[in-house]
């Protein structure tokens, strides 16, 4: 019996892309207005990022870290002191996460989770930094965690062990539902999960068959319930 949907967030319940594009342009003039001395802008530190990586690798899964670091580092590289450069990287990263977190849900979306948690447990698993708080969607979903907390971004599979442990649940009592044919269907399905994938026409198919596809959010709960279905015809 199903007990429990994940979900993956970025471009599964929202377009991602003008979200990100909208952040990093709030952080910018932020920036701009704030860090007159800065040398570097959004696009400029980026080429900080490589460097960065080759002396500390591990922040390559720690996004929303290496994102005030890279700041930090344009700031210094731009004759702030280290006392300053940390307290205002650390607002600079509180001002992108406050913009990357105002998203548009697809259309139904908020309605398909409305009538989802009244049968089943919701969480988020995400490799990005969306913050369920942040969203206003807390109130949704049982909890969340981001690859970031958990030590490794999909396609490993710490996120779904994570929501697994904390339910105390099996892989057989899950739904994963998730954009991402190998990082959402395919890691998910090695577990044991059961997924559906948010098919929208722009990622190539992945090694393993969903149980089901949907290509719209308001198909979801149609969806689901067939898997339910057949989760208990089975067990």
């Amino acid at each position: 019996m199903i007990k429990l949907i994940g979900f993956d967030l970025d471009d599964t319940l929202w377009d991602v892309a003008p979200i990100i594009r909208n952040a990093e342009s709030h952080l910018n003039q932020w920036l701009i207005e704030n860090v007159p001395a800065l040398k570097f802008d959004v696009i400029s530190m980026r080429e900080l990022r490589h460097e960065m990586l080759i002396k500390e690798p591990h922040l390559v899964n720690q996004i929303t870290e290496m994102r005030r670091r890279l700041i930090e580092r344009a700031m210094l590289l731009s004759g702030l002191d280290n006392q300053t450069a940390d307290r205002y990287s650390h607002d600079a990263i509180e001002q992108f996460l406050f913009a990357r977190n105002q998203i548009t849900l697809f259309d139904g979306a908020e309605n398909a989770l409305s009538v989802l948690e009244k049968q089943y447990r919701l969480c988020a698993l995400s490799n990005g930094n969306a913050d369920i708080n942040r969203l206003g969607l807390n109130h949704l979903f049982d909890f969340a965690f981001s690859a970031e907390q958990v030590g490794m971004p999909k396609p490993a599979p710490d996120l779904f062990s994570a929501a697994l442990n904390h339910s105390q649940l099996s892989a057989g009592q899950m739904i994963y539902v998730g954009d991402d044919p190998k990082l959402d269907v395919d890691a998910a399905k090695k577990l044991g999960i059961y997924t559906i994938w948010m098919d929208r026409g722009t990622k190539p198919r992945g090694d393993s068959k969903p149980d089901q596809t949907i290509t719209r959010i308001d198909e979801l709960a149609a969806a689901v319930d067939q898997i339910h279905s057949d989760a208990g015809r089975l067990g």
